[in-house]
């Protein structure tokens, strides 16, 4: 867990690959803002962390503003349906398998 909303903007914009500017320029905000921010002199307003929300929609809101769970929303769902997926290939697999075995016919 990221503990302040700084090292959240932070490790946000570095794992967008964008620089600060790129940042603020993406969300509509000054980059001094988010200069502010970073550095623990400032906070984000309502409107920035909407921006950023309407900008990023894979961004999990409970991450930015709380610090908790992942930094993408559904991230966990997401591994979940590509667990499931490799499930369904494996069983596909071995039913292919268990039709192309030719079994013994029984002896009455």
């Amino acid at each position: 867990m990221t503990n302040t909303i700084a090292q959240r903007f932070e490790q946000l914009i570095s794992t967008l690959e964008l620089d600060c500017n790129s940042f603020a320029k993406s969300i509509y905000a000054n980059p001094m803002d988010i200069k502010k921010i970073i550095n623990h002199k400032g906070k984000p307003s309502f409107e920035m962390v909407a921006s950023i929300l309407s900008q990023y929609p894979k961004v999990s809101a409970e991450w930015l503003v709380r610090g908790e769970g992942d930094i993408y929303r559904n991230k966990a769902l997401e591994d979940y349906k590509g667990h499931l997926e490799e499930l369904r290939y494996t069983i596909e697999i071995q039913r292919q398998l268990i039709d192309s075995y030719d079994f013994p016919t029984p002896v009455a």
